[in-house]
């Protein structure tokens, strides 16, 4: 199994600068608040973003990406309520490409690649959660506890059925690509190899900010999720 760890950071490299003068709410909105340590056991490969979605945003497209016309590409020209962020060259966005963007798909599709090569298949769980409060370039106002993004190729059926079961067991909402639809594939295996398989789980961060018994309980959830899938 891979965990896809893309927007867990809040780094910024000390080369990026923005135009907008304060941007630590633009990091509190944007980031997914410790995802690297609620999905991660130590027991599965991890593919993780080093730097903030602010600065290179993995889970868009170099080409046709629909969120380039609101500003919120692989580089971000503005903040989550459409204000100015920064300014992007063509020049700065190629060696942003360069420098995380490609470097990041590689690592995904190697340890893809390697992990099909030992097993004959493999799981990617592309780790997310969402805020609470539908922010303005967000299409959906849905907001369950848990949102599990599927593709009709790569994402067993029957691995959703059993995930919504076990969360309304818990207690807990669900809906299948709602808020958020999807689950990232390397290119080279999207639609071409179903030995790839793939789900996204976005947890609500309102049910673990700022409370660390509820932390420990949602981690605790999380865990179980991941060993539902990985038994699968």
């Amino acid at each position: 199994m891979i965990l896809h760890i893309p927007h867990s950071s809040t780094y910024i490299p000390l080369d990026i600068e923005f135009d907008k003068k304060d941007i630590s709410e633009d990091i509190e909105r944007m980031t997914d608040w410790y995802t690297d340590d609620l999905f991660d056991n130590g027991a599965h490969t991890v593919v993780k973003l080093e730097v903030s979605r602010l600065v290179c945003d993995v889970e868009r497209f170099i080409e046709n990406e629909a969120m380039d016309a609101v500003g919120m590409g692989i580089c971000y020209t503005v903040d989550s309520f459409g204000e100015t962020l920064r300014t992007v060259s063509d020049e700065e966005k190629d060696r942003i490409i360069n420098q995380y963007y490609i470097p990041h798909h590689a690592k995904l599709y190697d340890a893809v690649k390697d992990e099909l090569e030992e097993n004959g298949q493999v799981m990617i769980v592309d780790c997310h959660s969402f805020s609470n409060e539908q922010l303005p370039h967000e299409s959906s106002g849905e907001r369950p506890d848990f949102c599990i993004g599927s593709d009709s190729y790569h994402t067993p059926a029957q691995l959703v059925i059993r995930l919504q079961e076990e969360l309304k067991i818990l207690g807990y909402t669900s809906i299948v690509n709602e808020p958020f639809a999807g689950t990232i594939v390397p290119m080279e295996y999207y639609q071409m190899n179903d030995n790839v398989k793939s789900i996204m789980i976005e947890v609500n961060r309102s049910l673990y900010m700022n409370n660390i018994h509820a932390y420990v309980k949602i981690k605790r959830i999380v865990t179980d999720l991941i060993n539902i899938i990985n038994k699968y």
